[in-house]
């Protein structure tokens, strides 16, 4: 399976504060990294941040910090999240072969600007802790309709977007057109502070996150709570329905999704893109069916992924396929965030939700693969509540927003890791389309 969603951009700008709680700003390290092959991690490249302040060296083997020990790459992110801008840290390296400490404090990010208006770092309360918020209000005086946007699956952060990433144009689309743009950090992602890891958490807890930041929406005194609608984009759209069944909302704007079962979708998804990815006929037929056996152990039987692991051949198609960890993690989330996928009342949620309803399908889109699924949602919402949905289809354009040509040429680009050309073919035309259709629901 290839993701559905995709790292997040890295490079953050600076901010004009108003009346907002913002919470202190995580370290931001500022090195390409790889593991090492003697132990510990080196630094490919020096960006800036902490690893620049401190005279790190492109080469050097960062081995502890703070005296933790970094066995694996997967330890460098955790480990840093554990402290904020400003805090004492020590750098234990390897350079030239000899190793040595290094003092410094830690240096956070810069906070996102923009041109016109302003961008606000908040917080709202999750599970004992604060996840942070952030907030594009464009000029102006007055209530202002807002849009709250969801992401994608994967555990990446929606802070720091650069012009030129899919997700940072759609909230910069927003944004000029007049809406007051709302982003949430999923558990354990961005500033937030002492809410659970991620990767431990589950769908039901990520649809609870999502529904705080929109109760974080309505509450902001500049928006128009008659004028809210939702845009998620991939399990976003997965997402959204959850939030707008129980909530007033003007509209949901939803891109590259599904309306099936996670069983069914995975079946079909794993067809496809072992077609595209040119298999000898025998061998595509083979890992289909074994693919197949998977799915129905893991979804419908129950099994861990461990027992299922247990035969060695099921366990080389986990490990190439479904990114397994040899534990309990499947395509970077936990088994029970999928499996919560597969149970989760998708269909009912767009019956019960009683906003207008735009749908937006990629025909390229080699993820959310499947047009029956997006009518099926229009069908759905529009038996329950006759002409409240509509979907719109942009030809040769994938699950990025991007115009990458067939669904071939788009899958063949992704597999060949060009991610910024996808972020350069990015087609204006699905922001300008989503942007007209909610403006006119504001202005009806």
């Amino acid at each position: 399976m290839r993701k559905l969603g995709f790292q997040l951009g890295l490079i953050v700008f600076g901010i004009a504060l108003v009346t907002a709680q913002p919470l202190p700003r995580r370290p931001w390290l500022g090195a390409r990294l790889s593991a090492d092959p003697q132990g510990g991690i080196t630094l490919n490249q020096v960006v800036g941040g902490t690893a620049k302040a401190a005279g790190l060296q492109a080469q050097d083997v960062l081995l502890q910090i703070n005296g933790k020990t970094l066995q694996d790459l997967s330890e460098v992110a955790p480990t840093i999240a554990q402290y904020t801008e400003k805090q004492a840290v020590t750098f234990t390296i390897r350079r030239a072969g000899s190793q040595q400490e290094i003092k410094t404090t830690w240096v956070g990010r810069d906070r996102e600007s923009v041109a016109k208006g302003t961008v606000t770092y908040d917080r709202v309360p999750f599970k004992g802790g604060q996840l942070s918020v952030i907030i594009n209000k464009p000029e102006g005086t007055g209530k202002l309709p807002a849009v709250l946007f969801i992401p994608g699956y994967t555990c990446s952060s929606v802070d720091g977007l650069t012009p030129d990433h899919p997700y940072g144009r759609v909230v910069q689309a927003f944004h000029n057109a007049g809406f007051v743009v709302v982003r949430v950090e999923k558990s354990g992602l961005g500033d937030s502070q002492n809410t659970p890891d991620c990767s431990t958490t589950t769908l039901y807890d990520e649809v609870e996150s999502f529904k705080a930041g929109f109760q974080k929406m309505k509450s902001l005194p500049f928006v128009d709570t008659e004028k809210l609608f939702i845009f998620g984009h991939s399990m976003g759209g997965i997402i959204a329905p959850a939030i707008s069944a129980g909530e007033k909302v003007r509209g949901v704007m939803v891109y590259g999704t599904t309306a099936k079962s996670w069983f069914e979708y995975q079946l079909e998804m794993n067809r496809l893109q072992l077609k595209l990815a040119k298999l000898p006929p025998m061998e595509y037929e083979s890992k289909c069916r074994i693919q197949a056996d998977i799915a129905f152990d893991y979804f419908i039987r129950k099994k861990s992924l461990e027992s299922i692991a247990a035969d060695p051949e099921k366990k080389a198609v986990l490990e190439t396929d479904w990114q397994y960890d040899g534990k309990d993690r499947i395509f970077d989330r936990n088994q029970e965030y999928w499996r919560q996928i597969q149970d989760y009342p998708l269909l009912d949620n767009w019956k019960n939700t009683t906003g207008k309803v735009l749908v937006l399908y990629g025909e390229s889109d080699f993820q959310a693969f499947s047009l029956p699924d997006h009518e099926q949602i229009v069908q759905t919402v529009n038996h329950y509540h006759p002409g409240n949905a509509a979907l719109l289809s942009f030809p040769l354009t994938d699950h990025y927003f991007a115009r990458s040509g067939t669904m071939q040429q788009a899958y063949d680009t992704f597999s060949q890791g060009k991610i910024q050309e996808l972020f350069q073919a990015f087609n204006p035309d699905v922001t300008q389309k989503a942007v007209a259709w909610a403006l006119a629901l504001v202005q009806s």
